[in-house]
């Protein structure tokens, strides 16, 4: 039992502390540099013809904004294409876009989801690169140079933007916003090393050629789209420099419906691609066991953890414990008395705890095939 203890102890140990330590370590030792500072945009070069895609459904304010955003990008105009495809709106949304000159509009009247608007949108775009961008989020103007001239280097397949989240106004907010620091973090560090497993979805670059057609279905196209051009051979990284704004989720709740179905695409993906798990196959198994994987197998080494420490009398034992007792009660009541929230201490317990039941229960809906591709915007 005690084996049993240290062993599930030592999983959750490496899989929040020891990988990212160990991937960081790894990374000071690569003479690859990513510092976003080094990029020279000011250079006069032949700019690649880009088309930035926008997928939306319903959701005309937000849609006007971000053409306003990406006609204001810093990329030469002559070069440039804003796609905006919408997915089976209903809100007359539609007939707004089709008249606005500033972009190129593609809607059909059936929604079928992401997945499927990718498709069309890729499909008809004549550029030499897709950059591929969320409806709600606001880009920084000089993004898609930042993307494209990763995208330049040699050997480069894939290249995410980083998300920055803007001002969280309560202690959950907070945290998830400090969990998505620590999470970049890891991607950076990755990226040195060789490649980040997936990509920021709302904003990131692929050559139009690289693009392998995504299954309607599909829930996550940030893992799908740079999971086949890794398989290939070329890297994904995370370009810091490359910015696109976002508010965190401001209670648990919209947190947890994001990460679960999130998490569900995770297992969509890891079962459709078994080859995945092969240290041969895949270029990164590393980086993929210890932090896709692993992520989500947590909360049964949490369970493991707990139980045996239940049926063992030493002290220490005990004291792990009620110390796991105290802890999730304290997260479980914090559900109930939000004003308990207010505690930072309170708060990371509630969000850790919420954060892991997500990814069993991510498991469940996928198993129980309770999956749908067109899911409703919980902010």
């Amino acid at each position: 039992m005690a084996f049993i203890f240290w062993f599930s102890a030592l999983v959750i140990v490496y899989t929040y502390f020891g990988y990212p330590l160990i991937i960081w370590l790894l990374a000071k030792r690569m003479a690859i540099s990513l510092d976003p500072t080094e990029l020279d945009l000011s250079t006069e070069i032949d700019w690649p013809s880009v088309t930035l895609i926008t997928p939306v459904h319903n959701d005309l304010e937000k849609a006007r904004k971000k053409i306003d955003n990406l006609v204001a990008l810093d990329y030469p105009k002559d070069k440039i294409t804003i796609m905006m495809i919408s997915d089976g709106s209903t809100d007359g949304s539609d007939e707004h876009l089709r008249n606005d000159h500033r972009i190129q509009f593609i809607g059909y009247s059936q929604r079928q989801g992401k997945p499927t608007a990718l498709n069309t949108g890729v499909k008809d775009a004549e550029s030499e690169i897709i950059i591929f961008t969320d409806v709600r989020q606001q880009v920084k103007s000089d993004a898609a140079k930042r993307l494209v001239s990763r995208l330049l280097e040699p050997g480069i397949g894939a290249v995410s933007g980083e998300l920055v989240l803007l001002d969280p106004e309560t202690n959950t907010g907070a945290h998830v916003s400090l969990y998505w620091q620590y999470e970049k973090f890891i991607r950076i560090a990755e990226s040195q090393v060789a490649s980040v497993a997936g990509v920021t979805g709302a904003l990131y670059a692929i050559r139009t050629e690289d693009y392998t057609p995504l299954e309607p279905d599909t829930l996550l196209d940030d893992f799908e789209v740079p999971l086949e051009i890794i398989r290939k051979g070329a890297r994904c990284i995370m370009e810091a420099g490359a910015i696109i704004y976002d508010y965190p989720q401001e209670d648990t709740a919209s947190e947890k419906v994001r990460k679960i179905r999130t998490l569900t695409g995770n297992f969509q993906s890891f079962f459709r691609h078994p080859w995945v798990f092969s240290p041969i196959e895949n270029p990164i198994w590393f980086q993929f066991i210890s932090h896709k994987f692993l992520r989500l197998v947590v909360p049964y080494f949490l369970l493991l953890t707990f139980l045996s420490s239940l049926f063992l009398s030493d002290p220490f034992y005990r004291f792990a414990f009620w110390g796991q007792i105290v802890f999730y009660t304290l997260a479980i009541v914090a559900n109930f008395i939000p004003a308990l929230k207010q505690n930072r201490i309170i708060s990371l317990a509630n969000v850790f705890t919420e954060l892991n039941w997500a990814a069993v229960l991510a498991l469940k809906n996928y198993l129980s095939e309770e999956v749908n591709v067109k899911w409703d915007k919980t902010s």
